[in-house]
């Protein structure tokens, strides 16, 4: 399973403001909590948004099929001796 750019982004985003919680005032924490929470938050809902794409067409399986068909490609020209011009 592949997770994309963008909730790894905001899990990262969510670690930092977690670890930046210890040396922040004590007033102030909130702040990192918030944003730890909303960055967790973005980072669900993009994974879960990630998930719901459709990844193949109804044709997909029949191209693919089509391509592993395909003659493989020709080789180098063949010489025919040729008759020479009278």
């Amino acid at each position: 399973m592949r997770i994309g750019r963008r909730p790894l982004f905001f899990t990262a985003l969510a670690v930092i403001c977690l670890v930046l919680l210890e040396p922040t005032p004590a007033e102030y924490r909130w702040v990192n909590l918030f944003a730890a929470g909303l960055a967790m938050f973005w980072a669900v809902m993009l994974f879960l948004e990630e998930r719901a794409l459709v990844r193949w067409s109804p044709g997909a399986k029949d191209a693919a099929a089509r391509r592993a068909q395909r003659p493989s490609a020709p080789g180098p020209p063949s010489v025919t001796p040729r008759e020479p011009p009278l």
